[in-house]
């Protein structure tokens, strides 16, 4: 698995599967997770938007996103970007 650290992405469409991300910053992009493949802690979200495929693990996968934080502009739907969506709940945290 990639890692990639302390980085600050911007306007992207990133596919998490296959990296390990630590510490970085997504804002306004658009974050897939087709599989369970992937890892990341210490992130921070500002209006982004995560689509997940809908056949992984719901514990699992919110397991992962309390690692990170997020603003309430971020929402994550449990689609693989089709539609209609369905919106899962982030868990609850606070940016600073």
């Amino acid at each position: 698995m990639n890692t990639i650290s302390n980085e600050h992405f911007t306007n992207e469409t990133i596919a998490f599967d296959g990296f390990s991300f630590i510490g970085c910053t997504f804002t306004n992009c658009v974050i897939l997770i087709t599989t369970l493949n992937f890892n990341f802690e210490r992130c921070s979200f500002f209006e982004s938007t995560l689509h997940v495929n809908p056949e992984l693990s719901i514990f699992e996968i919110s397991h992962r996103l309390s690692q990170s934080t997020y603003d309430s502009d971020t929402n994550c739907y449990r689609d693989d970007c089709k539609f209609p969506r369905t919106t899962l709940k982030l868990p609850a945290s606070s940016v600073h």
